[in-house]
C-alpha cells in the first residue's frame, strides 16, 4: 500500500544541534518528552515567526512544525496533515517516519532523524512502543487534556468524509478544517468494506454510513463517533436517504448480480422492514442514487444501466413498498436497459420546483418538475457527472473525469455550478484534486468542500480494492462564490461521500 507523506522539512540538510532543556515546558508527558525532544528536538524545533497556538481557531496557522511542542503535532506541515490523529496510530504519520519495526506497524522508507553511521540516533523499539501507546490513549498533554476533546462533546460544526480504502470516516472541524479524528467502520477483519456514502439524521445526531463492500449500513453517534448499530442489507449498499423524522430509511444496491435491490429499514431500532428483491433487473437496473420525498411515500431511484429513473410507492405505515412506476429519461423513451445514460445520483432542490438527475455515461444533468415528473431540460457538463449538493439556488455537481489539461495537469475532474433560476449553467470549476468525489456545503461559512479518490490512473476501478496504486485521498475547501481554495487537507485512502453538520 503506497501512501504520501511531506517529507521531513529538515531532512537533506539535518545538522546535529543541542537538544531542548526538556524542563522548559514542552506539553509532552516526561516519557514522551525524553524521546522526542534528544532525538527529534534538533532539526524539528521552530516555528515560524509569530505563530502562536489558540484552540481550534482558523486563527492557527502553522506552515512547518515542531516536535518540541505538543500542540503543534495536531496541525501538520501547512496544515495539509497532522503528524498525529489523537487515539489512532496506525495512521499517525510521526510514527512511520521513526519507526523500523514492521511488525509495529507502517514503516517510511527514509527514516527520521536520518541515521548516524551505527544509527545509535535511531528510535528504539521500546520507543517506538511508547510512542505508540501514547497515541492510542489519545496523545494527551502532561496536564491530561486531550486534543479535540471539546469536540467530542458536539454534534455541529463537523464535516465526515467517506475513507474508502481504508474503512474510515475522517472527521474534520468545520471551524479550522483541521483532522480531530478517525471513525473505525466494518467488522470483518482483513476485509475492506468500503465505506461509500453517509447520511446525518434530521437532528445531526447520528450519522448513517453505507459499507458498499461490507453487504451493511452501520450507525454513529456524531459527537462521540460511539457506533450505536449495525444492520446487514444485503449486496453492495450504496445511497441511503431518510425520513423527515429519521425513524425511517431507504438504501440503494448498486448491483447487477443480487436479488435485492432495494431496501426499507427502521432507522431507530436498525431493522429490515422490507426488500424489493429485482434478480433481472425489471424494475430499477443497477440502482444507486436515491431522493425521498418528504412525507416517505414515494421514492425515486436512478437506475444507473437503464433510461430511467424509478418512482417507488411507500405504505401509508411506512413499513412496506407497495408498487412502482418507471419515469424515462426522456419523452418517448421506452424503459429499459440502456448503457448510454448512466443516471447516477437524484437531487431535489428545496423549493418543490425541480428534482436533478445526474447522467454520468451522457455528461449531462437531467432536470424534471417535482410535482409531474414531466422532463423540463438537459444541462450538459464535463465528463461523467456524479454526487451533487445544493446551495443558495445553486446545484454543485462533482464531474469525476473532466479533463483540462491546460488548467490542472493531468488531473480529472471538475465541478459544474448550475443556477436553477433561471436554468442555466453557470460555469465548471477546475484546478482542483483529482477525481472529485464528495461534495457538500457548510453554509455558516459559505463554503463548498470536495473529497477526492486522488488514485493513480486515469479510469481507476470504481471501488477500492487491496493494493490499488495511489495516494491519500484529499479534502479541498473552496470559497463561495470565488471559489478560491481556502484549505487542503489529506486523509487515508480514497475519498468518497461526505456530509456536513453544520
Amino acid at each position: 500500500m503506497r501512501l504520501g507523506w511531506i517529507a521531513c522539512i529538515l531532512m537533506a540538510g539535518c545538522r546535529a544541534l543541542d537538544p531542548p532543556n526538556l524542563s522548559e515546558g514542552s506539553g509532552f508527558p516526561p516519557n514522551v518528552a525524553s524521546i522526542l525532544l534528544p532525538k527529534c528536538g534538533g532539526c524539528h524545533g521552530t516555528l515560524s515567526q509569530g505563530l502562536t497556538h489558540s484552540g481550534h481557531s482558523p486563527a492557527v496557522s502553522y506552515q512547518a512544525f515542531t516536535l518540541t511542542r505538543w500542540e503543534s503535532l495536531f496541525y501538520g506541515p501547512s496544515q495539509e496533515v497532522p503528524l498525529i490523529v489523537p487515539a489512532h496510530p496506525f495512521w499517525s504519520r510521526l510514527l512511520w517516519r521513526v519507526n523500523r519495526y514492521p511488525e509495529l506497524g507502517p514503516t517510511a522508507e527514509s527514516l527520521c532523524p536520518p541515521p548516524t553511521a551505527d544509527s545509535a540516533n535511531l528510535l528504539t523499539r521500546d520507543e517506538v512502543e511508547k510512542l505508540w501507546q501514547w497515541i492510542a490513549e489519545g496523545a494527551p498533554h502532561a496536564a491530561g487534556h486531550r486534543p479535540w476533546q471539546e469536540r467530542k462533546q458536539t454534534h455541529h460544526r463537523k464535516a465526515f468524509i467517506c475513507a474508502s480504502g481504508s474503512d474510515l470516516i475522517a472527521v474534520y472541524d468545520l471551524d479550522s478544517y483541521h483532522l480531530i479524528d478517525f471513525i473505525v467502520v466494518g467488522v470483518r477483519d482483513g476485509q475492506i468494506e468500503s465505506p461509500h456514502y453517509i447520511q446525518l439524521s434530521p437532528d445531526k445526531k447520528y450519522l448513517y454510513v453505507t459499507l458498499i463492500a461490507g453487504s451493511a449500513v452501520e450507525k454513529y453517534r456524531t459527537d462521540t463517533h460511539e457506533k450505536v448499530g449495525r444492520v446487514e442489507v444485503g449486496a453492495e449498499p450504496a445511497h441511503i436517504e431518510l425520513s423527515e423524522d429519521g425513524r425511517r430509511a431507504v438504501i440503494t444496491h448498486f448491483t447487477d448480480a443480487a436479488p435485492i435491490k432495494l431496501t426499507l429499514i427502521d432507522a431507530e431500532r436498525m431493522e429490515v422492514l422490507d426488500v424489493i428483491q429485482d434478480a433481472q433487473g425489471e424494475i430499477i437496473a443497477r440502482p444507486h442514487g436515491l431522493w425521498v420525498t418528504s412525507d416517505f411515500r414515494y421514492a425515486y431511484v436512478t437506475a444507473n444501466a437503464g433510461n430511467y429513473i424509478t418512482k417507488v410507492e411507500i405504505s401509508l405505515d411506512r413499513r412496506r413498498f407497495v408498487g412502482f412506476e418507471q419515469i424515462p429519461l426522456a419523452p418517448g423513451l421506452i424503459p429499459r436497459v440502456d448503457p448510454q445514460w448512466g443516471p447516477y445520483q437524484i437531487l431535489a432542490e428545496p423549493s418543490g420546483q425541480y428534482y436533478f438527475v445526474s447522467c454520468d455515461a451522457s455528461n449531462e444533468v437531467r432536470v424534471f418538475r417535482q410535482r409531474s415528473d414531466s422532463f423540463v431540460m438537459a444541462i450538459p457538463t464535463a465528463r461523467a457527472p456524479k454526487l451533487m449538493t445544493y446551495h443558495n439556488g445553486l446545484v454543485y455537481v462533482a464531474c469525476l473525469k473532466a479533463r483540462a489539461a491546460g488548467l490542472q495537469g493531468d488531473r480529472l475532474g471538475a465541478i459544474a455550478v448550475i443556477q436553477v433560476e433561471p436554468l442555466q449553467l453557470l460555469t465548471h470549476i477546475y484546478g482542483t484534486g483529482h477525481l472529485p468525489r464528495g461534495i457538500g456545503v457548510d453554509p455558516l461559512q459559505n463554503h463548498l468542500l470536495l473529497s477526492f479518490e486522488n488514485v493513480a490512473g486515469t479510469d481507476p476501478p470504481h471501488h477500492y480494492v487491496e493494493g490499488l496504486p495511489g495516494a491519500p485521498a484529499k479534502l479541498y475547501v473552496l470559497r463561495i462564490p470565488t471559489f478560491q481554495t481556502l484549505a487542503v487537507r489529506e486523509f487515508a485512502l480514497v475519498g468518497y461521500g461526505l456530509a456536513v453538520s453544520p
